[in-house]
């Protein structure tokens, strides 16, 4: 368990505000990502937050809420390719969120 609250608070306080200001700007400047996407992303952001004060009290529940922002998360169509560092920092949020997922298997 603490190996997944160790992943869960590397992902929402390194991961996530990195990927969140590349979102930002790509959706602003760009137009790489839709508002739909936008929306999905926010969601993103609730569900890890959810999850990372969930992981303390009922860890099961917790890797529901990580299984569920990990398919909106793959839900995130950009309209052109990610640029190569947005791409890297996208890809990492979801290895880690997918070695959650593998670890409670």
């Amino acid at each position: 368990m603490d190996d997944i609250k160790n992943i869960l608070w590397k992902v929402l306080n390194n991961e996530v505000p990195l990927v969140n200001d590349d979102v930002k700007m790509y959706h602003i400047k760009e137009g790489i990502l839709t508002e739909e996407d936008l929306k999905k992303w926010r969601e993103f952001i609730k569900l890890i937050r959810e999850a990372y004060n969930k992981v303390y009290k009922d860890k099961k529940e917790a890797i529901q809420i990580v299984s569920k922002s990990l398919e909106l998360l793959n839900s995130i169509t950009p309209k052109k390719p990610m640029p190569p560092e947005m791409k890297i920092r996208f890809e990492d949020l979801k290895r880690n969120l997918e070695l959650i997922m593998k670890i409670n298997k």
